[in-house]
């Protein structure tokens, strides 16, 4: 009689043993971000961006020319692998914490672009500003790990053909 209390007991207390190692394990797995997005400015208008979602879509922008005059603008949508996505995150998660604040910059170029990248969890989304103007050490530091981000995912979009392009008048 009491062997059978003692197994279904066992059997209950593994099993609540083992699900929160599975919990861990399947968030170990899962990507730190839902989704990466980045855009950059310049005088408030848009110069480039993108976004890469966890499930490898991608959306590219890219302008040709000024956006002050006649340009072209092409859009790239794609898929990536999770090990692609996992580089990218991989470069997100070394943004520096706590962020930097480009109001604090001492050594600044006017009028350079500027823009935000932002990066999704399950917690919701942070938007972490740049300002590619600011020459302090640490924020260079920073704005190279931006710009490692964006030279990525330019490199893969340019491995696929735009899928509309946008012919957009001057002024």
């Amino acid at each position: 009689m009491l062997r059978a209390a003692i197994v279904p007991a066992f059997l209950m207390l593994t099993a609540c043993a083992t699900a929160p190692a599975d919990a861990q394990r399947a968030s170990a797995s899962a990507p730190a971000y839902r989704a990466i997005a980045f855009e950059i400015k310049t005088w408030g208008r848009t110069a480039g961006s993108w976004s890469v979602e966890a499930d490898g879509t991608v959306r590219h922008q890219k302008i040709d020319g000024s956006v002050f005059n006649a340009h072209r603008v092409e859009h790239r949508e794609f898929t990536i692998d999770a090990a692609a996505y996992a580089q990218l995150a991989a470069i997100a998660a070394e943004l520096p914490q706590p962020r930097l604040d480009r109001s604090e910059c001492e050594e600044r170029a006017t009028d350079l672009p500027y823009g935000a990248v932002r990066l999704t969890n399950g917690k919701g989304e942070e938007e972490v500003p740049f300002d590619s103007g600011c020459l302090d050490a640490p924020y260079r530091a920073f704005m190279g790990r931006v710009r490692a981000m964006d030279d990525l995912v330019a490199a893969w979009a340019e491995r696929h053909p735009a899928s509309r392009v946008e012919q957009v008048a001057g002024g």
